[in-house]
């Protein structure tokens, strides 16, 4: 039987929303006890699913967010996902396929459980059991190339360059802006832009069943047939 692909998966901003949350704790809290002599803090619309950069902080209040985040405990296991469903249904396609599925992140220490504990407990929640988690430093790429990984999601630009400056695997960007904001490298080395993490996942599954008609063939072709 083929081995079905190796893949590592981002968690925030690719399958976990961490925006929306760190959003939530600004609305609720750092415009609550907000320093009469600081910065005003601005909002977006919470509907608008904000990315971290949009909420406009300076350097101060960003630190004053974070310190409130990683004083919540156990914060890794309070995000919604980016996509309803979409952990449930890479747990089916890994399940059905065969996959190997490593998911990756850079997330700091927050209270309570560790980071990869917390992280887990999130994925067993949105339905993929027994989750291998891997808290990260560093290159990617070089985790890609010393795990020989297929592919590699990501919602990073310089992430996914790593990956394919780096290694073999495939990477794939989860960016729905336009093609012509990436960095002019990631196009070029063959990074593939996909608009969400479902578009991801059937970028992944066109992958695997490619791979597997390319073994397929080349065994037909071994034994003359």
């Amino acid at each position: 039987m083929v081995a079905g692909l190796r893949v590592a998966i981002d968690l925030d901003g690719t399958v976990a929303d961490l925006s929306s949350a760190m959003h939530a704790v600004a609305t609720r809290r750092l415009t609550r006890d907000a320093d009469p002599g600081g910065d005003d803090i601005t909002v977006p619309d919470p509907q608008e699913r904000p990315a971290l950069r949009d909420l406009a902080l300076t350097a101060r209040q960003l630190d004053a967010l974070w310190g409130v985040v990683l004083k919540t405990k156990n914060f890794w296991t309070t995000l919604e996902e980016m996509e309803p469903g979409a952990v449930a249904r890479l747990a089916a396609l890994a399940s059905d396929r065969r996959w190997d599925v490593l998911f990756i992140t850079t997330r700091p220490t927050a209270a309570g459980a560790t980071t990869q504990v917390q992280s887990q407990h999130w994925l067993e929640a949105h339905g993929f059991k027994r989750p291998s988690v891997y808290v990260v430093k560093g290159s990617r790429g070089k985790i890609a190339d010393a795990l020989q990984l297929d592919a590699v999601v990501d919602d990073r630009p310089e992430n996914c360059l790593d990956v394919a400056v780096e290694s073999s695997a495939r990477a794939f960007l989860v960016w729905p802006g336009h093609e012509s904001e990436l960095p002019p490298g990631a196009v070029r080395h063959g990074v593939k832009q996909v608009p969400t993490i479902s578009a991801a996942l059937d970028a992944l599954l066109e992958l695997d069943r490619a791979r597997s008609g390319g073994v397929g063939r080349s065994i037909r072709r071994l034994f003359g047939r």
